[in-house]
């Protein structure tokens, strides 16, 4: 047997066996006996045909009946030795919740029952045999762990001015600092061009970032003169997904958020989706930018300050012309409610659910932090306003003598609008 094989007969489970013409009396008291098994293989002529279970033979009324008329016909197979990749394959055979695989030796002796757990076990705890990455990740459904996937924007133009063999080189590029950065099993799906990570935690975002920098260092290097590759990346919480299909239509969508979004993105996915961002050639840009938002919203919350309470939403509706890149903003008391309705912009041609007084944001980052430090800027995340990615501000300011919080938040595609004012200011 070479290193890499293994028999099945040594992954079987050695189940009991009862001939056909057992009384369905006597099978009952042998299960009180054997209590620990769940079902006994029947045999016929010296041969297995089959297993009856323990509830199956509850449920009977008739009890003249034998082992052999109320047992479930089972698939056999011939004892051999086979590969890992072999292994794999029969995870995709197995039944799951049916029947168990009768193992037998060239000439039909009964060896054993092979089932889907007792494989997966065994290819879980050695390592020499890799369980295929579609394989694993439909094995975590329901459970803790989080799978990241990373692939890379715009590989069919860099295929065609470069060729097959360095699109395989980027791919190695992006598999080898995914496994040199980030804690987990890493695992190169190259069918999908993609690499799958199986973590037992989010990875951080300074990570990410780390990543996303490692990656585009090595990239200039070789090939800067395509400056369009890109990362896209995001991360599931797999114990809350509920099936394969939830799980490839979550999948779908992340993706399609991700490659919408220019440079590299990574979206960790959650009850507020967050996203990590890098654009080697915009991060001056993407700090002028932070610094005109801070600007504006002073501006706007100067505005607010000197205002009667009982006219604050009449003046934020004022405020869309002046910036029109904001979507909504409201006020929240210093405890945390908020005591404004959502002000939104008119001129948004998307849904923006209508935020209202009384609503409890003390738990919020944008709330907490802007206690804290005076002005907050948020991560890009996923607004459960809009459905959209959005960036919120936040400032403390005070008001006749009472302490207050005003937010606004930004459509992340309507960055284009301060991306485009920078410009020309620059021109």
């Amino acid at each position: 047997m070479k290193r890499d094989e293994i028999d099945l007969a040594s992954l079987s489970i050695s189940v009991p066996t009862v001939p056909h013409d057992l009384g369905i009396k006597e099978l009952l008291d042998l299960f009180d006996e054997l209590s620990i098994y769940r079902y006994l293989t029947v045999m016929k002529g010296g041969y297995p045909i089959g297993v009856v279970r323990r509830e199956a033979v509850d449920s009977l009324r008739n009890k003249d009946l034998t082992a052999g008329e109320v047992a479930r016909l089972c698939c056999r197979v011939r004892n051999t030795l086979i590969t890992k990749e072999g292994l794999t394959g029969i995870l995709e055979i197995l039944p799951i919740h049916r029947e168990p695989v009768i193992v037998t030796d060239k000439k039909g002796t009964y060896l054993g029952v092979l089932t889907y757990d007792t494989v997966l076990h065994f290819i879980t705890h050695h390592k020499e045999y890799v369980l295929p990455a579609v394989q694993r990740v439909h094995s975590l459904i329901g459970k803790g762990d989080f799978l990241c996937v990373f692939g890379l924007k715009n590989m069919a133009e860099f295929r065609e001015i470069f060729g097959p063999e360095k699109q395989e080189s980027v791919f190695r590029i992006l598999f080898e600092d995914v496994k040199d950065i980030l804690e987990g099993d890493v695992s190169g799906v190259k069918e999908k061009g993609e690499v799958w990570l199986i973590s037992s935690k989010v990875p951080q975002k300074e990570k990410i970032k780390e990543l996303f920098k490692e990656f585009h260092r090595e990239y200039m290097l070789l090939f800067g003169e395509f400056r369009k590759v890109f990362i896209y990346g995001y991360c599931v919480d797999m114990g809350g997904v509920a099936s394969r299909e939830n799980l490839y239509r979550l999948k779908d969508e992340l993706k399609d958020r991700a490659k919408k979004i220019e440079g590299s993105v990574f979206i960790i996915h959650g009850l507020q989706p967050t996203l990590v961002l890098h654009d080697p050639s915009k991060q001056k840009l993407i700090s002028n930018i932070k610094k005109r938002i801070a600007l504006d919203f002073r501006e706007i919350l100067e505005e607010v300050r000197i205002t009667s309470k009982d006219m604050w939403e009449h003046k934020l509706y004022d405020m869309f012309e002046r910036f029109p890149h904001f979507e909504l903003f409201y006020i929240m008391g210093g405890k945390g409610l908020q005591i404004t309705n959502n002000v939104v912009n008119p001129k948004v041609d998307y849904f923006v659910a209508q935020g209202k007084k009384g609503t409890d944001r003390s738990d919020k980052p944008y709330f907490i932090r802007a206690m804290e430090e005076g002005q907050f800027i948020s991560d890009v995340y996923l607004s459960k306003a809009t459905d959209d990615f959005c960036i919120t501000i936040s400032e403390r300011f005070t008001h006749e003598g009472k302490t207050y919080v005003l937010a606004g938040d930004i459509n992340f595609k309507e960055i284009h609008r301060i991306v485009r004012s920078l410009k020309e200011a620059s021109a």
